[in-house]
């Protein structure tokens, strides 16, 4: 795979990971919680022809369910509900925080706080706008929506930090992780979805609900966890930290086509800093990578998976 594939890859992949904040709108008539789980039935059932090779690499099902549930099947949950209640461009702009989130906690204890105060300051900003801005509802639903994507970027930034320092205890399963969270996440995800099913019913418009669940399974899902691990290889660790933003981006674009056009000028100015903020988290969590690749006495900072 040459550079130039490899960031193409990134870049199909950050929009098949944005597009989960919009799918929950394409099938509005079935609940958020049965596309959330029927997503990760599909993501188990196409890893499943990989079962006996994820088998025979010993890995640690602990912590693979750990981040199956963290990763996977309880962040889109979150997510997806959020999505209901607070509406798409809330839902992306929160979990948008999760490369500050990580650049934070990865800083935490080496004194080098300070040099994300200027992305954390155009995050802040950025928030305030638009959650404050003209129209913003701040009916009970939509702060509880708020709050759960909250929980949604916690839940993301912790499976982030330990799967990476997985794959560094564990180099040997980088070719079968994808694999064994898929499995994980549809063991985890199969009851709760029959479960909904029998006591709900089948949901209305039956065959657009399944539809939106095979996308969110194949792509959002299979494809995307394939592509950017394939081309994670090609790329440098810094540059593939920077392209963490990609999913941020892609979900603000495919927000503002499933609200019918660009947000307010105070909301789109929100938006902007927000972006703008992470990138500079991010650049910065760069830095501090390559000053610790320079000087070996010092411990380097985990760059996000």
């Amino acid at each position: 795979m040459t550079r130039k594939v490899a960031l193409l890859a990134m870049v199909v992949a950050g929009a098949a990971w944005g597009a989960v904040f919009v799918a929950p709108g394409l099938a509005p008539l079935a609940p958020a919680l049965l596309l959330a789980t029927g997503r990760f039935v599909a993501f188990g059932a196409v890893s499943l022809p990989q079962v006996r090779r994820v088998l025979r690499a010993d890995v640690p099902w602990g912590r693979i369910l750990a981040h199956a549930l963290t990763g996977s099947v309880l962040y889109y949950a979150l997510v997806a509900v959020s999505v209901r209640l607070a509406g798409p461009t809330v839902a992306v702009a929160t979990i948008g925080l999760v490369p500050v989130v990580m650049a934070l906690i990865s800083a935490r204890g080496r004194g080098r706080i300070v040099g994300l105060v200027p992305a954390l300051a155009l995050v802040a900003v950025g928030q305030v706008l638009l959650h404050v801005g003209p129209g913003q509802d701040w009916s009970p639903g939509a702060l509880v929506g708020l709050g759960l994507a909250v929980l949604a970027l916690a839940s993301w930034s912790w499976y982030g930090l330990d799967s990476h320092k997985l794959l560094h205890e564990r180099p040997d399963l980088a070719p079968v992780l994808a694999a064994a969270q898929g499995l994980a996440a549809g063991a985890l995800a199969l009851p709760a979805a029959v479960a909904l099913v029998l006591i709900g019913g089948v949901p209305a418009q039956p065959l657009r609900t399944l539809a939106v669940v095979l996308f969110l399974g194949l792509v959002s899902s299979w494809l995307a966890v394939r592509l950017w691990h394939a081309a994670a290889g090609h790329l440098s660790p810094v540059l593939v930290s920077q392209l963490m933003a990609l999913e941020t981006a892609w979900g603000f674009v495919f927000a503002a086509i499933a609200e019918g056009g660009l947000p307010g000028p105070t909301a789109l100015a929100g938006e902007v800093a927000i972006l703008g903020g992470v990138t500079l988290a991010v650049l910065a969590d760069a830095r501090r990578t390559r000053t610790a690749a320079r000087a070996p006495d010092v411990g380097s900072v985990p760059e996000p998976v």
